[in-house]
């Protein structure tokens, strides 16, 4: 019997989840939450073999909620199920510990598999993730300062304000800006935003 620790704030997306897991009989929900926060006190009283994680949560948000899980109990098998599908947001998950990845347009049998793949100790990826996750590889990373920039300018910010707002002059954010279009291969501000979303660098609420 794998039991389930369920953590997903949209009521219809955890229905769907236990019609799933209740139509087999190797497999139960033994405890749910809507809040990343509350996962792993819920893990710690429940103990589960696994655990189904939205990244998309109120007050602590997925990606930390798996790095709290994992500091807790280096063992922790953890599935990611999200909408969140760019490289970025893949590459965030399997780095906090996750050990698979799903969007929530996968198929029941699909997630089915993956929970016992996981189960046993072993990763999954469907394989347009994987695809991301090597095209990610063979790109330039972002700098730390450059994830700013671009977070602000996601937000329709200019370049002055981005510099008053990072405390650095607009010549310097203007520099940041082209090595922003370089990596991401943007011709223009509006292109880097879009290329940044599809990847997953940035997420507008």
């Amino acid at each position: 019997m794998t039991r389930i620790l369920l953590v997903e704030d949209q009521f219809f997306a955890r229905m769907a989840l236990h019609a799933v897991v209740n139509s087999r009989d190797d497999m139960r929900i033994v405890a749910e939450t809507a809040r990343g926060d509350e996962a792993v006190r819920l893990y710690r009283e429940h103990k589960p073999d696994l655990v189904i994680m939205d990244l998309r949560l109120p007050g602590l948000t997925g990606f930390d909620a798996i790095r709290d899980l994992r500091a807790a109990d280096p063992e922790a098998r953890i599935m990611a199920l999200s909408n969140y599908s760019g490289s970025e947001d893949v590459h965030r998950v399997v780095t906090a510990g996750a050990m698979a990845y799903l969007t929530k347009d996968a198929g029941a049998d699909e997630l089915i598999e993956a929970i016992q793949t996981v189960r046993r100790g072993r990763r999954y990826l469907p394989e347009e993730l994987k695809n991301l996750l090597q095209d990610r590889a063979a790109s330039d990373e972002l700098t730390a300062r450059e994830m700013e920039v671009l977070e602000l300018l996601s937000e329709g910010l200019s370049n002055r304000d981005i510099g008053d707002r990072l405390g650095i002059a607009e010549k310097t954010v203007r520099i940041h800006m082209t090595h922003i279009f370089d990596k991401l291969g943007a011709e223009d501000r509006t292109q880097a935003v879009l290329k940044a979303i599809q990847r997953g660098l940035v997420h507008l609420e």
